[in-house]
């Protein structure tokens, strides 16, 4: 009983100090926190139909799909990510295993190559390594991330658990040096001062000047909110700062779109009874952010994720309302910076399903390329160019 209790006075002081981590390593870091964020130019939409790798976007509307997991027998598959390579080589990564917080859960990876097809997914983290590597402790892992900046080097965020569920998570860093086949040994990001407790990452890193990236990530440790990892170049390595997006208990799990070098706008995941989905605009670069405004689309607590077309427009992938939480998948367009919305597409629609967990990037060459879960089991790829988005909004204007 008393070492129950040291622990939880540690919890607490921990979340005492997690609170105030923001501002701490923000402040250490000072204005290299916020160098502005690289802009990529817009494609033209031109091209021949793509047939993998690094083709080029096609003229018509293209649309096809694709089950990355194929043949998989585990009954959690979930939170996939996408990365590409130089060599147009597209990377998944995904958690999978027993159930969501199992011992045997691993981290998976599968790669696409100039043929379309998928790999057989390897496991590139598991429970025993990191738990070696890091020489703690580890229950179970999740919530991967890639990170990718057209060099030959690739970073993969991860958490592991050490101790009850996501609340009681830390967040791994490691990289790759040759597509994803082998990777370093993780080392563990301080994400405050005492503690790397509850910092999780859930949607696609911007890119900064200067080289690193902005990542949205969320605690969930004694409150829900979320906040910006920042990962700037620091010798051979990498320096980590945070700052907070919002400060409340009722958003999280925010999908962050670069608008200029200094100015950007953040959707975030909504548990407030209402379920409608929230925005935030920053115009120093993710220095600070507005009080987050309600929008017009709904979110009943899911994940989703937006990217900025080529001509300004912002994508977003959500899960629309429904008898059930997450029966439907859905795609809208906001023409003026995510303030007003309209829904274009369905996905996916099925009654007693889930569809969750949407991943969108948008390539070089302008393919829009998505990852997401289904039925909590089948991690499922689309793929589609700009003028399939023209023709499904055009046919429901």
């Amino acid at each position: 009983m008393k070492g129950a209790r040291i622990w939880r006075v540690w919890l607490a002081v921990a979340a005492l100090l997690a609170g105030l981590a923001p501002w701490w390593l923000a402040r250490e870091e000072g204005a290299k926190s916020f160098p502005g964020f690289l802009m990529e130019s817009g494609s033209p939409r031109a091209g021949d139909p793509p047939t993998g790798g690094q083709a080029a976007v096609a003229t018509k509307p293209f649309f096809r799909t694709a089950q990355v997991n194929r043949g998989s027998m585990h009954a959690k598959s979930h939170a996939a990510t996408l990365a590409e390579l130089p060599d147009g080589t597209l990377l998944a990564v995904w958690y999978a295993g027993s159930g969501e917080g199992a011992s045997d859960v691993a981290i998976y990876l599968s790669s696409r190559g100039a043929d379309g097809g998928w790999s057989e997914p390897v496991a590139v983290m598991t429970r025993e390594r990191v738990e070696r590597d890091l020489r703690r402790n580890v229950i179970s892992l999740g919530n991967p991330l890639l990170l990718a900046d057209g060099s030959d080097r690739l970073g993969l965020l991860f958490v592991d658990i050490a101790a009850g569920r996501w609340s009681g998570s830390s967040m791994n860093l490691t990289w790759s040096r040759d597509g994803g086949r082998t990777w370093d040994a993780p080392r563990s990001l301080t994400m405050n001062p005492l503690a790397n407790l509850s910092a999780l990452p859930a949607n696609p890193p911007a890119l900064l000047r200067g080289g690193g990236w902005a990542v949205p990530i969320y605690e969930e440790f004694l409150g829900k909110f979320p906040e910006t990892l920042w990962l700037q170049p620091r010798g051979e390595d990498y320096s980590a700062a945070v700052s907070r997006v919002e400060g409340g208990v009722y958003v999280l799990q925010s999908a962050l779109v670069p608008l200029a070098v200094d100015r950007a706008v953040s959707f975030f995941r909504d548990f407030r009874p209402a379920r409608w989905m929230s925005a935030s605009w920053s115009d120093d670069a993710g220095r600070t952010w507005t009080k987050p405004a309600v929008t017009e689309l709904p979110n009943r607590d899911s994940g989703l994720c937006a990217i900025r077309l080529s001509d300004g427009v912002i994508l977003m992938a959500f899960n629309d309302l429904s008898p059930g939480k997450r029966e439907n998948l859905r795609l809208a367009l906001s023409e003026d910076e995510g303030r007003n919305w309209r829904t274009i597409a369905t996905l996916e629609e099925e009654a007693g399903s889930e569809f969750s967990y949407p991943y969108l990037m948008r390539t070089a060459e302008g393919m829009i390329r998505m990852v997401y879960s289904a039925r909590q089991r089948q991690i499922l790829f689309a793929e589609f160019n700009e003028a399939w988005v023209d023709e499904q909004a055009e046919a429901v204007r």
